[in-house]
């Protein structure tokens, strides 16, 4: 049986152990290539002989090929245990061989757990590198933002969206509301009506700013005020996905998307995506007076659901129905965050950004035995991957653990509650504009509404040195 992903790294740890034990590993570092080879970076060269120097079993099954890479004893044993999941002409590199030193010191090094053995990993990618960058905590300036997620489509993410910003706006808000659903656009159609839809959308800022780059004078072209507005309310301003040009010229939708959703090369460096979203929101968020921004995030654990998630300091509101696959969605999910969260606290940060991470049990039925567990559920992803292990010392801890109850009614994973109304079943607007006013939806969304108030309460000052 040839070695496969996930046991590649486990074998190599094992490998590293035996060679030159626990501290060994500990102070190296394990590099996983784009294709997800493995290489490990020592601190420093073995501390006790090759087992196969001592005696001890050292397979080598293709000697030829060894002695043609010019590998030592340990850099063959790799080569052999790993097979197709060595990096073969490094499978170890040691603290004098070119290259060795930054990764040695690297921010990228994330704390991982392997079995019972602790190591750093560094995780080189082409696709997915947003879920490796510095989560950003909740702004403590500006209109508040909100995130609407999920995993899976029609769960009643945009429903909601909708529904938050026409109870906001009732109340004398100003909402602004960007669409960065590029692959499966709606908002625009849902709440810019009868020819309210701007010249462009999110996809063709990307594009533009990576080329020649989007003006100020040219940023009201990218905005629509919606039919919510009234004028004894607030204002919905709504950025969508694609504008009124791409519906003109439909056959360049998808050149578009392609080119919106790469990194811009510029002289000071490469500008991820979501670098460019944030700025771009930072931009259209500084031409209006908002008091609350609401972004609809794409599904699922795509590369553009990244900075929505983690990259805009905003309260992310994971949507999410009472079944299995959403646990094990979230599951994915939140392991992945807590290998950020652990970086965050080997680097020194205390990783408050898990805060904002909200569950919303969506169109739940009035079951309560199916209640309970989608809660029970929901707690033990949190306590598993979210939440900090109970410590029996906490003296000198850096940061306060981030810890709660089951019962906390007020902790992150308590979840918000949208429970399932067949009259929402065919939402649309656009069409029947009675579906956005309060009487239709008050029934089903208030508990709900009442949540987003507490969410969008301004942040407490920070503390003056």
């Amino acid at each position: 049986m040839p070695v496969l992903f996930d046991d590649a790294l486990p074998i190599l740890i094992e490998v590293l152990n035996e060679w030159g034990g626990e501290s060994f590993v500990e102070m190296g570092t394990v590099l996983r290539d784009a294709t997800g080879r493995l290489s490990f970076f020592a601190h420093e060269r073995p501390p006790v002989s090759a087992p196969s120097e001592t005696g001890a079993s050292a397979s080598i099954e293709s000697p030829l090929a060894h002695d043609e890479l010019d590998l030592d004893p340990l850099g063959r044993r790799i080569v052999d245990r790993l097979g197709a999941y060595a990096r073969k002409d490094r499978p170890v590199v040691y603290p004098t061989d070119d290259g060795a030193s930054p990764l040695l010191t690297s921010r990228e090094r994330t704390p991982v757990r392997v079995g019972e053995q602790f190591c750093y990993l560094i995780d080189r990618r082409i696709v997915g590198t947003g879920w490796l960058a510095e989560p950003v905590a909740a702004a403590t300036s500006g209109p508040r933002r909100l995130v609407f997620a999920s995993l899976k489509g029609g769960v009643g993410r945009s429903t909601a969206l909708s529904v938050t910003a026409a109870d906001l706006a009732r109340r004398g808000r100003n909402v602004l509301v960007i669409d960065l659903d590029l692959e499966a656009p709606g908002l625009g159609h849902l709440l810019l009506e009868g020819g309210r839809l701007p010249d462009y959308g999110v996809v063709d800022f990307l594009v533009e700013d990576g080329v020649g780059g989007v003006g100020n004078d040219l940023l009201h072209r990218f905005v629509g005020t919606s039919q919510l507005t009234s004028s004894s309310g607030g204002v919905v301003d709504v950025m969508p996905a694609i504008g009124r040009k791409s519906e003109d010229r439909p056959e360049n939708i998808l050149a578009k998307l392609s080119r919106a959703m790469i990194e811009d090369m510029t002289e000071t460096g490469t500008v991820s995506v979501g670098q460019q979203v944030s700025s771009m929101i930072n931009r259209i968020v500084a031409q209006g007076s908002y008091d609350a921004v609401l972004i609809d995030s794409r599904a699922g654990l795509a590369e553009l659901a990244a900075p929505a998630v983690i990259g805009l300091g905003a309260t992310v509101l994971l949507f999410g129905t009472a079944q299995t696959q959403t646990i094990e969605g979230y599951r994915a999910l939140f392991a992945a965050l807590q290998l950020l969260a652990q970086r965050d606290a080997a680097q020194g940060r205390s990783a408050e950004w898990r805060l904002a991470l909200r569950p919303v049990y969506a169109k739940a039925s009035l079951n309560t035995e199916t209640a309970d567990w989608f809660r029970d559920e929901i707690y033990e992803l949190y306590s598993e991957y979210l939440y900090d292990a109970e410590l029996e010392d906490v003296t000198g801890a850096q940061f306060v653990p981030l810890r709660f109850t089951q019962q906390d009614a007020s902790a992150p994973h308590a979840p918000l509650i949208v429970p399932f109304n067949p009259a929402f079943v065919d939402f649309d607007p656009s069409r029947q504009p009675t579906q956005l006013t309060e009487a239709f939806y008050e029934q089903s969304f208030r508990p709900f509404l009442d949540a987003i108030d507490r969410f969008l309460e301004p942040a407490p000052p920070e503390p003056q040195n």
